[in-house]
């Protein structure tokens, strides 16, 4: 059986992975569900989620929710084979700041990176 691997990410510092389910595979067309996805665990709206931390006295924390700044990543529509992936940048009440779609995932890294050195800088 093959190893599946997480895709490789530059996370700066002053951020948190929640959750990791981002990995470097390709969608495979279940042969007797019509566009549902075989290895649907992998396609769905729940794959990625980075917390923007703040920093005080030295110390990283996690800042309240109307001071909050996540990055999200899922596959929309969920184990659809004719879905991608969807990266939103949201503030804590989930509005959205900015977002992009790709059916590639790299392109949806090389996003991820750039935005959270944007964030970085703000």
């Amino acid at each position: 059986m093959r190893r599946l691997n997480l895709i490789q990410l530059k996370v700066p510092a002053g951020y948190a992975v929640v959750y990791n389910k981002f990995y470097d595979v390709e969608p495979i067309l279940s042969e007797d569900s019509g566009d549902f996805i075989e290895n649907w665990g992998f396609f769905t709206e729940d794959l990625l989620q980075i917390i923007k931390l703040k920093i005080k006295k030295g110390e990283w924390y996690v800042p309240e929710r109307e001071d909050t700044i996540l990055f999200d990543i899922g596959w929309y529509p969920d184990s659809n084979i004719n879905g991608e992936y969807s990266l939103q940048l949201v503030d804590g009440d989930w509005n959205e700041i900015k977002s992009i779609s790709s059916k590639d995932r790299f392109v949806i890294k090389e996003a991820l990176e750039e935005w959270m050195e944007e964030q970085q800088r703000i």
